[in-house]
């Protein structure tokens, strides 16, 4: 090589030639990927409905008592004692930078951990990924629902120690108890992975997950006694019946079916209107005998957006939104069950029975538990046949929502 000079400026320049065109084809290429492809974090909002929950916002950082609401980043870990509850918010973010319309929301109930694992966007506006998001539910319940939005949609996965779901848009339920996992289906479709294995979770049906016995399921033992719960067909018969009081008042309130964050509510209203008591409600009457039933949980998704009268006015009957349970006992006896939602406080010499403070402007999702329980522990005798549901608001002025109404039986 010594002896031959050109030999060894024309492997230079064709090796110079050859890394220029791998450089010229891959930066482009890295460049175009990183358009493409490149994601960036995105904060999330949570929000204590009750009690005082424990934040971690890393591994390495000390938790906090939290009390009202924060914006966290990935990684954070949300932890609930036996009395709180939270709610975390997922939201897109628009042009300007500012939080735009939610895309998912995880009630975070009794008991449970939870934790961030991812939450990002796409980096530019050009890419055509849709939003990665990963919840870690590491014990407890959460209910999670998924928004529908465009263009490009978001891909959310729950991961719990005994599998992974990939959750389409809809609402579901997550339930981690020591060696298993349940994850239940209320809306949509969940693929369920574990051990190689995968399966598909349908509406209305729910699978188990442990680590001796992988996948169980998915079952459809559960039925839902509610008829369009979510108001995909429009109110009125044969499913709810709109009423309102003063019946003649054409200052009363009103009942219709809105969409909020992609899915459709109903929303009881009555603004601008005169300091005077009105109701507005929808009524599902439901004629079911329940005596072969174990277990029975009333759910739904409320919001209340404004209320005019503090609490529950001052003989605690005026809730923004409420619902009453009318059923026949079993020993042949007129029975109800009513619980309300309101979230300004009342003054010190109103009392509140019957009802929860829950955050304003921010979806909360309610389980009754089993009924049969909760009636026994309120002091009322178990059902033989359900009369009707009535969900409705009371008082002055009142702005609310109601959607994903079911009342899941077994």
């Amino acid at each position: 090589m010594r002896n031959n000079p050109v030999r060894i400026a024309w492997l230079i320049l064709l090796t110079s030639f050859v890394v220029f065109c791998l450089l010229a084809l891959s930066i482009p290429l890295a460049l175009r990927w990183y358009v493409l492809h490149s994601q960036v974090d995105q904060s999330a909002l949570v929000r204590v409905t009750s009690g005082t929950v424990l934040l971690q916002s890393g591994a390495d950082s000390e938790p906090i008592a939290l009390i009202d609401a924060r914006t966290v980043e990935p990684g954070a870990s949300i932890r609930t004692d036996q009395r709180a509850q939270a709610v975390l918010i997922f939201q897109a973010s628009t042009a300007a930078g500012q939080p735009g319309p939610e895309i998912a929301t995880v009630q975070i109930y009794p008991s449970a951990d939870v934790q961030i694992a991812q939450a990002s966007r796409p980096r530019f506006g050009v890419s055509a990924d849709p939003n990665l998001y990963s919840l870690h539910v590491n014990n407890g319940r959460a209910r999670i629902y998924v928004a529908d939005m465009q263009p490009n949609g978001q891909t959310f996965d729950v991961v719990t120690p005994h599998g992974q779901a990939t959750l389409a848009p809809g609402s579901y339920a997550v339930q981690v108890d020591g060696d298993q996992t349940q994850i239940l289906t209320r809306s949509g479709a969940a693929t369920v992975e574990t051990d190689g294995r995968s399966v598909v979770v349908p509406e209305g049906a729910s699978v188990t997950l442990s680590a001796s016995q992988g996948i169980s399921g998915p079952t459809t033992a559960a039925e839902n006694l509610i008829a369009n719960g979510d108001f995909q067909q429009p109110l009125g018969p044969p499913t709810w019946l709109v009423n309102k009081y003063p019946v003649d008042d054409p200052t009363a309130g009103q009942a219709e079916l809105i969409t909020v964050g992609g899915r459709t509510a109903t929303r009881l209203s009555r603004i601008n209107q005169p300091p005077t008591h009105s109701e507005v409600s929808i009524t599902q009457v439901l004629e079911r005998s329940v005596h072969d039933y174990e277990m029975m949980n009333l759910v739904m998704d409320v919001q209340l957006r404004w209320q005019s009268l503090p609490g529950a006015g001052e003989q605690s009957s005026e809730f923004p939104l409420m619902f009453r349970l009318d059923y026949e006992d079993i020993y042949g006896n007129h029975q109800f069950w009513t619980h309300g939602f309101y979230y300004q406080d009342p003054p010190a010499q109103w009392v509140v029975t019957g009802g929860q403070k829950i955050p304003q402007n921010t979806w909360f999702s309610f389980e009754s538990g089993n009924l049969l329980d909760r009636l026994k522990e309120e002091g009322l005798p178990p059902p033989a046949t359900l009369n009707y549901l009535k969900i409705y608001a009371s008082g002055h002025n009142y702005d609310s929502l109601v959607t994903e109404i079911g009342l899941i039986a077994r």
